[in-house]
């Protein structure tokens, strides 16, 4: 079986004891079935890593950066998001582990003749947990539902909008509503 090429990878032998700093850019689409492109991610990934080497373990820090695609979930406008990412990771070296670092995934155990890391699926998880749970605009004006603008206006907040007042988006809720009736 032969194993493919990993997209980003740390080549171990040539990390200089102490602080190194890697940068990759990649696209969205070079990690193709890895569910990116259902969290919007579709144009360029920038990843810099620094790896702090030493006797005994490699410690590593990811820090990604991406615009993923969306829409509101207020308004349902089009939006892109710069979103970014980090998740540290640490690489020990040696026989054993100690039993705390045995149920966490961050520590992880490599021999001193490893030659590279893959860390594309930690690239991919870091880019998706960067998603966050609602995605909603701050310059379109009609998206106002919850916002302090349209609360500190000029009427009371018990009181009703008048008729023939609704913005484009009450309106698209209303059609919504009609057709799930």
């Amino acid at each position: 079986m032969r194993k493919e090429k990993s997209l980003i990878e740390i080549r171990t032998s040539t990390l200089a004891e102490g602080i190194n700093e890697l940068d990759f850019t990649c696209q969205a689409r070079d990690f193709d079935g890895r569910r990116l492109a259902e969290a919007g991610f579709t144009g360029k990934i920038t990843v810099n890593i620094v790896a702090k080497k030493s006797d005994d373990e490699i410690t590593v820090t990811i820090n990604t950066s991406a615009v993923a695609d969306s829409t509101c979930d207020r308004c349902l406008a089009p939006i892109a998001k710069v979103l970014t990412g980090s998740l540290d990771l640490f690489y020990t070296f040696g026989t054993s582990l100690d039993r705390e670092h045995n149920e966490n995934d961050e520590y992880r155990h490599i021999e001193k003749s490893t030659e590279y890391i893959d860390i594309t699926e930690d690239v991919c998880d870091t880019l998706i947990l960067s998603v966050p749970m609602k995605m909603t605009c701050t310059n379109n004006p009609d998206c106002r539902l919850f916002s302090s603008h349209e609360l500190s206006g000029s009427r009371e907040e018990n009181e009703a909008p008048q008729a023939g007042q609704q913005t484009s988006w009450q309106e698209s809720l209303e059609k919504l509503k009609e057709k799930y009736r």
